[in-house]
């Protein structure tokens, strides 16, 4: 369907906002309600809620006079499976600005141009959706063209640090293009000072990670329209394309090599693979094999039980110190089986294995432990009823 020109302009001018209107005093409010929501435990927090109407009212008169300036971050070392990432947190008062541009804004504008098939950071998607949609891809293939295919996954180098300043800016001018120039100048702002030095944005906000999905979406749509490649799906920079024979896929990845180089990145060569189907790879913590007669066996990686077993060690020694009690520990270790279970439900023999360890360890529940909180409820509803009719037992003598 051709759109005339009224539904066009209408169309372009959808999410147009004045900064009136992003500051508004109930917009502030409630932006500030949710980038707290999980962060309320917090001193910080604690101290802006507590006068939050001043506090909001304060930052409105500022980014209406525009002497907005973001405040000093918060950075601290984060150790994610052996790799040292450097978070840039910011404050309440920078994340509630940040807020209010994407929920009014860049958001709305952004994601209709993303593909269905792109999994981190956005509303609905996720790891185990990404997991699901690459299961559900991979069915297909072997339904249609059998176990004989490969698979390409793709990593890019440093990809949150080289992201350039100048590129996005230019990507993002046709979705703001209509934005009054104040809040095109506030949303240059944001990303200027995303980062302490000329490229690459932090990793504590919500703003850089809808800006690093969007980034790479010119290799979503080269991929799905312009090749026309049916599996295929991107978790932030991982992506995989699942074909038919190893030549396509080295085509694939030299095109796309030249779209990253556009866009100022690069691959990384260490963890950029083809892998045939029937040999085994791993996508998203998780490893994947397929049998001859086209069933998918699905293992947990060996760093994940790796990881969980110190984990236990050092809640030992932490409760011989008096640091920790087993009561601690039980729910830390539930949370971490059912998420797992969640994440990865054919792989019981290993949760098996891990609940043998973590009894021998650990003296707390001794049985089996239970596998939903349903289950649990139930439990300690039982209980407290059996407590209740030995108390009137008691009274009754």
């Amino acid at each position: 369907m051709k759109l005339s020109a009224p539904h066009l302009l209408f169309f372009n001018n959808l999410h147009m906002a004045t900064i009136q209107e992003l500051t508004e005093i109930n917009m502030l409010n409630e932006c500030a309600m949710e980038c707290t929501r999980q962060s309320r435990w917090k001193e910080t927090t604690q101290r802006y809620l507590s006068n939050m109407l001043v506090n909001n009212m304060e930052l409105r008169e500022e980014l209406l006079n525009h002497k907005y300036k973001v405040s000093p971050t918060t950075d601290f070392p984060l150790n994610e499976r052996g790799h040292i990432r450097a978070i840039e947190a910011p404050v309440v008062r920078d994340r509630i600005v940040q807020k209010t541009l994407m929920k009014n804004i860049l958001t709305t504008s952004i994601r209709p141009c993303l593909i269905y098939d792109n999994y981190a950071s956005l509303t609905s998607r996720g790891t185990a959706f990404a997991r699901k949609r690459f299961e559900i891809m991979l069915r297909r293939y072997i339904t249609h063209n059998g176990t004989d295919g490969y698979v390409l996954l793709i990593d890019v180098k440093k990809y949150f640090e080289n992201i350039n300043h100048g590129v996005l800016k230019w990507m993002l001018s046709p979705k703001i293009s209509n934005q009054p120039q104040d809040v095109i100048d506030l949303i240059h702002y944001i990303i200027d000072t995303s980062s302490k030095t000329e490229k690459g944005l932090n990793l504590g906000s919500e703003a850089p990670q809808i800006f690093a999905v969007y980034y790479l979406h010119p290799v979503d749509h080269y991929i799905k329209v312009v090749k026309g490649i049916k599996y295929y799906g991107r978790y932030m920079d991982d992506i995989f394309i699942i074909g038919k024979t190893k030549k396509e896929l080295n085509e694939l990845l030299s095109e796309i090599e030249q779209i990253l180089a556009g866009l100022l990145l690069e691959v990384n060569d260490k963890k950029t693979h083809i892998v045939r189907l029937k040999h085994g790879f791993t996508f998203l913590q998780v490893k994947y094999n397929v049998s001859q007669s086209g069933k998918i066996l699905k293992r947990m990686s060996h760093g994940k039980i790796t990881r969980e077993r110190r984990r236990l060690k050092a809640f030992r020694r932490m409760i011989n110190k008096g640091q920790m009690t087993e009561s601690d520990v039980q729910n830390c270790y539930l949370s971490w089986r059912g998420t797992t279970i969640k994440d990865h439900n054919a792989c019981r023999n290993s949760i098996d294995k891990m609940d043998r360890i973590f009894k021998t360890m650990f003296s707390t529940n001794t049985n089996r432990p239970i596998k939903s909180r349903r289950k649990l409820a139930i439990k300690i509803n039982h209980e407290a009823e059996t407590r209740d009719l030995k108390l009137c037992s008691l009274l009754a003598i």
